[in-house]
């Protein structure tokens, strides 16, 4: 049986981001509701001089 995209699609589940930096890296993050501060999914450090964020949706999980 083959799922259907829309069958995997949780809608509480917070957005993904895709946070850039100043010196030009790109990575996938997070942000901190309370203080507003954006961390690194892959070690949970604090990204520092993020110039922009851009919020995805998966619609898969592994």
């Amino acid at each position: 049986m083959q799922v259907q995209p829309d069958e995997c699609t949780d809608p509480e589940l917070p957005a993904g981001l895709i946070v850039f930096a100043a010196n030009g890296s790109a990575q996938f993050g997070w942000r901190n509701p309370e203080t507003g501060e954006f961390y690194s999914e892959s070690d949970g450090s604090c990204i520092r001089h993020v110039v922009g964020a851009v919020e995805w949706h998966a619609d898969r999980m592994h």
